[in-house]
């Protein structure tokens, strides 16, 4: 607020020093400005990599993991300004078992875990420029956890404490950076909280993606 009424003592100042020709073409030049062409896209989609960091089970004596994988997603922009986003998300990683024995038969100390996201929600950008935009977004939606494939057969996952194979409730709260290659690419960055609800406890999960955007259609200006 006071940068504002600085720039407005200013412009006063120089009108009064250079006359009101000078003030009229400074206001003209620091009027609103329609969406620059970079955001004035109807839908983007990107796709990239992504990371996150999972715990497979309720208790402390299975460690959380990194999982790997590749995240999609397209976002409607109703306004150069906001949107709704569909995400969908992949990501695999390895489990660490202690040592256990369950009916007579020893369980493997590794095995093979993966996750399965489907999210929908509203995507705002907050700050742009023609090469930058920042932004946020709040995702809701479902994830389903696949723990049993290492598993011998008629062992259940949960019996060392590990979630079994189930679809839970998820969120995705975070935020995006754009840069923008082109007005149609853009490379993102994307950090996220991503919380699940396996069992009777939320996950605290974080997950992190970069990609490719790229973005088609017209709203016009």
């Amino acid at each position: 607020m006071k940068a504002v009424f600085s720039c407005f003592l200013a412009l006063l100042f120089q009108g009064a020093v250079l006359g009101s020709p000078a003030l009229h073409a400074q206001i003209t030049a620091t009027a609103p400005q329609a969406a620059p062409s970079e955001y004035s896209e109807r839908i983007d989609v990107s796709g990239g990599f992504l990371y996150a960091h999972f715990n497979p089970s309720p208790g402390n004596k299975i460690e959380a993991i990194n999982l790997f994988g590749g995240e999609g997603s397209a976002t409607f922009w109703m306004r150069s300004r906001w949107g709704i986003e569909v995400s969908g998300r992949e990501a695999s990683g390895t489990m660490k078992i202690p040592l256990s024995e369950v009916s007579g038969v020893v369980l493997p100390t590794h095995a093979p875990m993966s996750e399965y996201l489907f999210l929908v929600g509203p995507s705002f950008r907050l700050y742009r420029s023609p090469k930058i935009s920042l932004g946020m977004h709040s995702l809701v939606g479902g994830a389903y956890g696949s723990f049993s494939s290492g598993f011998p057969s008629g062992i259940p996952p949960q019996s060392v404490g590990i979630y079994n194979d189930k679809l839970a409730m998820a969120l995705a709260i975070g935020g995006f950076a754009d840069y923008n290659l082109t007005p149609r690419w853009s490379v993102r960055f994307v950090a996220d909280w991503q919380p699940t609800h396996y069992g009777f406890d939320w996950q605290d999960e974080s997950a992190d993606s970069v990609g490719i955007v790229y973005k088609f259609g017209s709203r016009g200006r």
